[in-house]
């Protein structure tokens, strides 16, 4: 008989392989190369993803905790050298690699978050066009947030005095470098921006490695660039240097001494300006002034000859025309109206008045006849509604039946309507339809 002693459960022998596992010192932490695929992002902020290269494949998983830490977002497709153990999952039945570190094979992490980065906030909409601000022409007052010794603040202080020596310059020191260099640049523009006097902001630095520039492409720097109500230059680095706060600002200038440029025109350049326009000006002024003279003459001119009396003796003249044509006008009405008159008068002549005398006594006799007609039909009409209402009432009223025999008793002044009313030896009067007599109750019978 075969010992059953002699065989492992599932959970025995994944138990052993574990222990194995896990006291190989060279499982304890491997370096590991290869792409990513079939990754899952569940929402417990661990990944799961399978590393791979020609010839094999590899379960992995990365902890939330270790995920967090990570400067880039892990995508299909992507090279990355990853740091961790190999263990076994007893769930499953199987070896996987718990990863503990990650990093981008070939290419910096530093530059996978740059691009990650930029790709959201351009699908955000922070950088584009529309939302730029026109920088103002001739700003009075100008604040610079950069490091308070570095190399760019000289060269914009520079630049600024020797282009606008009156410009007002206000320079807010910050670190632009390091872990908290890009919360002092964001809490800086904020700053700026909680003023009502700044007209224009220049934020920026020298050049530098990806790493150095790298506060100007954290996410709160350019949020604070881009929510800025100041217009904002951007001069981070040399003219090849791109931060991402270079995208948000409303201008992008290649070097600090550019963005001085930028800012403020040449006094140099404003003389001549002023200049050439007051050459114009005065070219203008002159030309105007000739043609006010030449206008002035020929006023006069006209003025001579088409002076006060000569306009009041043509005014009189058609004073003159249009009274005698109102004159003729009336005459000419007023001869109308009267061969009117005349005409109506004729007619009226031609009428006789005994004519008419005949004619409206015809009229009034034929009249008369029709409202005689009238009035014996209406007497007659009456005369019938008359006689219906007095047939009605005859045979309402209680004298006609009277008359056919039936008599009406009271007793002590009240009508009687039932024998039970009356007693032996009561007096009650009858009415009939000549006269009335009284009687005594003798005897009554009342019908069952």
């Amino acid at each position: 008989m075969i010992l059953q002693e002699k065989y492992l459960t599932v959970e025995a022998l994944t138990k052993y392989i574990e222990r194995k596992f896990e006291a190989d010192p060279y499982l304890k932490q491997v370096f590991v190369k290869g792409e990513i695929s079939n990754l899952k992002t569940p929402a417990s902020g661990h990944i799961y993803f399978t590393l791979k290269d020609e010839a094999a494949m590899l379960r992995s998983v990365m902890f939330a905790k270790s995920v967090a830490k990570l400067p880039f977002r892990p995508e299909d497709g992507m090279n990355v050298l990853v740091t961790g153990r190999v263990s076994v999952f007893n769930k499953a039945g199987r070896y996987q690699f718990y990863v503990d570190s990650m990093e981008p094979d070939g290419v910096g992490a530093l530059y996978v978050q740059f691009e990650q980065l930029k790709a959201k906030l351009d699908k955000e909409g922070l950088f584009d066009a529309r939302h730029k601000k026109v920088l103002p022409s001739f700003p009075s007052k100008i604040a610079i947030v950069t490091s308070g010794t570095g190399a760019a603040i000289r060269d914009i202080l520079t630049t600024l005095h020797r282009r606008m020596p009156n410009v007002e310059v206000l320079v807010y020191p910050t670190l632009v470098q390091g872990d908290t260099a890009a919360q002092k640049i964001a809490q800086n523009i904020a700053r700026i921006n909680a003023r009502n006097d700044i007209d224009l902001m220049i934020i920026g630095r020298g050049g530098g490695s990806l790493e150095e520039l790298w506060a100007f492409n954290e996410e709160i720097v350019v949020r604070s660039v881009f929510d800025s109500d100041v217009p904002v230059i951007s001069a981070v680095g040399h003219e090849t240097d791109f931060s991402l706060a270079d995208f948000a600002a409303d201008v992008r200038a290649a070097t600090p001494t550019a963005a001085a440029e930028l800012a403020v025109p040449h006094q140099k350049d404003l003389t001549e300006r002023l200049l050439e326009r007051k050459y114009r000006l005065t070219n203008l002024m002159r030309q105007t002034f000739e043609r006010s003279e030449v206008n002035l003459a020929a006023k006069r001119d006209r003025l001579l000859l088409r002076g006060p009396r000569k306009l009041m003796d043509e005014q009189t003249e058609r004073l003159d025309y249009f009274s005698g044509r109102m004159e003729n006008a009336f005459a000419r009405v007023l001869w109308q109206k009267e061969t009117q008159l005349t005409q109506l008068s004729n007619r009226i002549e031609l009428v006789s008045t005994k004519q008419l005398v005949v004619d409206a006594r015809r009229d009034t006799l034929d009249m008369a006849k029709r409202l005689q007609v009238a009035a014996a039909d209406i007497v007659k009409s009456k005369r019938y509604e008359f006689e219906k209402h007095i047939s009605a009432l005859e045979l309402l009223s209680p004298l006609s039946l009277l008359k056919r025999g039936y008599g009406v008793t009271y007793q002590a002044g009240e009508l009687v309507k039932e024998v039970s009313q009356l007693e032996l030896g009561d007096e009650v009067k009858v009415v009939l339809s000549d006269g009335a007599f009284t009687a005594n109750v003798t005897s009554k019978e009342e019908e069952k």
